[in-house]
């Protein structure tokens, strides 16, 4: 510890920033580093290959954090799967071990690139928690004024576990789904070089929505197969005969819901059981597979 500098810094002491609202607990962050792009020029005398940085970026953001999230990280995702892109800036804080701010990076300009749902299984117990990516224009470092961050660091986490869901499905049986595999929605960006500026602007391009992919009970495989055949086998799969649908997050009593993942023009694309091994003692369930159109955000309860 240099003197006259304080406690010494710790990975484990940050917040996060997002349209002036703290986006509340984050379970890991990493990104934001400068980046720049080398250009070469052998043309010189001594045949010596010149090197010079022509344009520079920052890296891509990545934030692990749960469902308690403030309302400006809220407000981002939401608009950003209705796209309807808005930048936003912000900033990221490293503090020491007394909660105290020493050094900040600010973003500006920034879009999500990118929403990873995790695996959620009625088996599981382990914390769940959504990874956000995001792409900033330009960045800005600084020493932080020391000034205390232990009261957003501290923001309590909505107790919120990959076991606690409920898949729905229009016209379909959902009651006995036992896991939705992790997916991720992306959206491209691209960046467009002006005149002298080395920082480049920043701009949306092509959405991509994910397969769902999930496991059910066998018992309902019945219920299931004539419908997968129809629209696979029989042709019912114009824009009529495609399906709705959300992802429920609930609490940890499975009575209220805390927020949603909603689904548009969902379509069957694979249907198999689950392999079959001689005096097995496992569940038999069976897979699905649907192409989803377009993705929608909701929670119930947002942070200020």
């Amino acid at each position: 510890m240099a003197a006259g500098e304080g406690r010494s810094f710790t990975g484990g002491r940050f917040a996060l920033d997002v349209g002036g609202h703290n986006v509340g607990f984050i379970k890991k962050f990493s990104g934001l580093n400068l980046e720049g792009t080398v250009a070469e020029n052998d043309t010189g005398p001594d045949n010596r290959v010149y090197k010079h940085i022509t344009t520079i970026k920052p890296t891509e953001a990545s934030v692990d954090m749960g469902i308690g999230m403030g309302k400006g990280m809220y407000e981002w995702i939401k608009e950003s799967f209705d796209k309807q892109f808005k930048p936003r800036s912000g900033s990221f804080t490293n503090a020491d071990f007394d909660y105290k701010a020493r050094s900040a990076v600010t973003f500006h300009d920034a879009l999500i690139t990118s929403v990873t749902v995790p695996k959620m299984d009625g088996g599981s117990k382990d914390a769940a928690y959504f990874t956000i990516k995001f792409d900033a224009e330009r960045v800005e470092y600084a020493k932080a004024g020391g000034e205390s961050i232990k009261s957003t660091f501290g923001v309590k986490q909505k107790t919120w576990l990959c076991c606690n869901f409920k898949l729905e499905i229009d016209g379909l049986e959902t009651g006995r789904v036992a896991s939705v595999e992790s997916f991720t929605w992306k959206c491209s960006v691209v960046r467009d070089q002006i005149g002298s500026n080395r920082w480049s602007t920043l701009h949306p391009a092509k959405v991509s929505t994910p397969e769902i992919k999930f496991s059910v009970s066998y018992d309902d495989h019945g219920k299931w197969a004539p419908e997968v055949e129809k629209f696979i086998v029989g042709g019912e799969a114009e824009n009529q005969h495609e399906r709705g649908g959300r992802l429920i997050f609930l609490s940890p009593d499975m009575k209220r819901e805390l927020g949603s993942i909603t689904f548009e023009n969902l379509g069957f694309t694979k249907f198999e059981s689950a392999e079959s091994v001689a005096n097995g003692e496992s569940i038999m369930r069976f897979n699905v597979s649907m192409y989803c159109e377009k993705m929608g955000f909701e929670l119930k309860e947002v942070d200020a």
